[in-house]
């Protein structure tokens, strides 16, 4: 089971507030919870709030105006494998796994104001990490049903923000709302203005299919700490029935590296210069030692990407207080750069898939890695015969490097083996090597350009362009 709680809070800063949500928590099942509106603009806020709550992974994203402010609060039992932010306090997002199965938790907290609202909602799916599950919870500002939001006759809500929501993230990334899911014919209001007596369901859940089909529980209720109700969720984590090593995709930028370059240069000259290759066996070996050298190299790249965010959200923070004419235009610069590095972390999470516009990035990722379960494996542990389990990089890379040199001594090298690597290939006799190495001809040239247009290949099958692909 994983519980999850989304609440706006309204303000966190003060000792009284946090001892009012510890009291809460403690009498509240979680093992995640998101909160939105902290009045957190400053990092002394966030490290203090910490100290407070030191059995909790805390990712927090920072406001820049008075009310701002998102975290997400992880039970230290579930290890971050994924986290990132915004620069402005709208949006944190973790991903952890359970029962080994990847989850993006996603914490938002929408403007109140509409335009700044429907520009948020647009570009919000960057900040998703592909899964197949997802959960995005927190304060929307807005209402999937008009006729349902602010219970109080003459107001007029919006009806421009939560289409924009559908179109560019809830219908994209094949999300569903989650509580209406469960309950189709319950109405709650989670906003409450007790002064103007109206009232709202901005606080809302989105999950993924099977999220959705992993629902065990779903429900408002008051907390007392703001004017708002908190949403719980309980899911079921199905047991994994499947093996924990899947076909892993590559990232391509990760062989042009220089330091993979050198790496990789190295490991292979220790199968060279072993020159015992008695068997074809060492083959399994050397893919095993290549994906963990690759995975390595990757994990940097996300570690750089993530350090060149974090550099340009300080310098953002720092510019949004007290801005002047030329700090805005920096600011403008710097939410351009913030996009670019976030559409190449996408790029690197979809290898080969640079051609697509973004737009589409956030429905390959679901529907070609997440569906396929072909997403990055990750070894986790190996057996070192004298200290047994060993997790970190240096000890895996210690007992991997023990392994080979025990297992490939000097032998005498039997070359018969290389046949079996090449028996099932393909050979072309001497009449077809000479057709393949002749000079093509212009007339040829000429006759090929003059069926393209029939969609029908050159030469004497004429057999549709079609069937070859």
């Amino acid at each position: 089971m994983l519980f999850i709680i989304t609440y706006n809070i309204r303000g966190i800063t003060t000792c009284a507030k946090q001892k009012l949500l510890r009291t809460w928590l403690k009498q509240t099942p979680h093992d995640v919870v998101l909160l939105q509106e902290l009045h957190m603009t400053k990092t002394n806020h966030l490290q203090d709030f910490k100290n407070s709550f030191l059995e909790y992974n805390i990712v927090c994203s920072l406001g820049t105006w008075l009310a701002g402010g998102t975290l997400i609060m992880i039970k230290k039992k579930y290890e971050i494998i994924d986290s990132g932010v915004d620069p402005e306090g709208r949006i944190a997002y973790v991903k952890i796994p359970c029962n080994q199965i990847p989850i993006v938790i996603v914490s938002v907290y929408a403007p109140a104001q509409i335009t700044e609202r429907c520009a948020f909602f647009k570009d919000l799916h960057l900040y998703i990490p592909s899964a197949e599950w997802i959960l995005i919870g927190g304060d929307f500002n807005c209402s999937p049903n008009n006729q349902y939001d602010r219970n109080h006759r003459g107001i007029q809500s919006d009806n421009r923000s939560y289409p924009i929501l559908l179109n560019e993230l809830i219908h994209p990334l094949l999300l569903s709302g989650l509580f209406h899911a469960k309950h189709p014919r319950k109405v709650m209001y989670s906003y409450h203005d007790e002064a103007r007596n109206y009232h709202s369901p901005i606080d809302l859940l989105f999950g993924s299919k099977i999220v959705k089909k992993n629902i065990q529980q779903i429900y408002y209720d008051p907390a007392g700490l703001s004017d708002h109700d908190y949403l719980i969720i309980n899911l079921s984590i199905p047991a994994p029935n499947e093996k924990i090593f899947r076909r892993w995709i590559c990232n391509p930028k990760v062989i042009k590296r220089k330091t993979f370059q050198e790496k990789f240069q190295s490991m292979w000259s220790v199968f060279l210069n072993l020159d015992i290759i008695n068997s074809t066996h060492w083959w399994l070996d050397f893919k095993t030692s290549l994906i963990f050298l690759l995975q390595e190299e990757e994990k940097q790249i996300n570690h750089e990407i993530r350090n060149e965010l974090r550099q340009l959200q300080m310098e953002y923070r720092l510019r949004a207080k007290d801005p002047t004419d030329e700090d805005l235009l920096e600011m403008n610069i710097i939410r351009k750069n913030i996009r670019m590095v976030l559409e190449e972390k996408i790029n690197n999470v979809l290898p080969n898939a640079q051609e697509q516009n973004v737009k589409q990035l956030s429905n390959l990722a679901k529907a070609r890695i997440a569906h396929s379960k072909a997403n990055q494996s990750k070894i986790d542990v190996l057996d070192d015969p004298i200290k047994g389990q060993v997790r970190t990089t240096s000890d895996m890379i210690n007992t991997a490097t023990k392994f080979y040199e025990e297992l490939y001594d000097i032998k005498i090298i039997d070359t018969t083996h290389w046949n079996e690597l090449f028996k099932d290939i393909a050979t072309l006799n001497d009449h077809d090597r000479e057709a393949l190495d002749r000079d093509i001809t212009v007339s040829e040239c000429h006759e090929a350009l003059k069926v393209m247009p029939l969609g029908r290949s050159p030469g004497d099958d004429g057999i549709p362009i079609e069937v070859w692909k």
